[in-house]
């Protein structure tokens, strides 16, 4: 694992009582959590983060969401460390898949907001759809830069997230998608990740506060 891991972690999010969904009526909690070690992960859930960049912010307007990058939680437990498998351009060359530290994934430098995302299924097939991604992480695929659904040789951080879950059985998305320019993707349309918060396989939404 990168040196990062073993950096002491300084980063706690506090779970905040708004909730973003109607279906997440009557499952409010604030709750302290240290990235360290939380029990109440699961492997499968989703990690949501707006970053700091214009691009962020493009994607945010047009979901109508706050958030505007999405992957999937693991636990590592060699190190005993929670992770985020997810797929981003332009922080790594090549733009292989990667998974790495939550306090990697929630620095101050990547996110200015985050949320944490749980699909309504067992802890089964949300284990199942998790060894999916980790395999594509093992096979170096690379990003997506092309965003297209069609062609899962390559994956985008909602499309991972979408065809990880597509392998047990559950369309995450729903069905939606939003439309966009055919110079930004050629089949002029993306699954964004609010096309998975409003999602009925959405069991919750809870907003995180990062404290730096």
């Amino acid at each position: 694992m990168i040196a990062a891991l073993f950096v002491p972690i300084r980063i706690v999010l506090i779970l905040v009582s708004s909730v973003l969904l109607s279906a997440c009526s009557g499952k409010q909690t604030s709750v302290a959590i240290d990235l360290s070690d939380s029990t109440q992960w699961r492997e499968g859930d989703i990690a949501l983060r707006c970053g700091w960049g214009m691009e962020s912010r493009a994607v945010t307007n047009q979901g109508h969401s706050a958030y505007s990058h999405a992957g999937l939680l693991h636990h590592d437990g060699e190190h005993n460390i929670w992770q985020v498998i997810h797929a981003v351009p332009g922080e790594d060359e090549p733009e292989y898949l990667k998974a790495e530290a939550l306090s990697v994934f929630y620095g101050h430098q990547r996110a200015r907001a985050g949320a944490w995302l749980r699909i309504d299924c067992s802890d089964s097939l949300a284990r199942q759809a998790t060894l999916y991604a980790q395999r594509k992480v093992a096979e170096h695929v690379l990003f997506d830069n092309d965003y297209l659904l069609e062609d899962t040789t390559m994956l985008y951080c909602t499309e991972l997230v979408w065809q990880s879950y597509r392998t047990v059985g559950i369309d995450v998305s729903g069905g939606k998608r939003h439309d966009v320019s055919r110079f930004f993707c050629r089949e002029g349309e993306c699954i964004f990740p609010s096309d998975i918060e409003q999602s009925p396989t959405t069991l919750f939404v809870r907003q995180l506060t990062i404290l730096n």
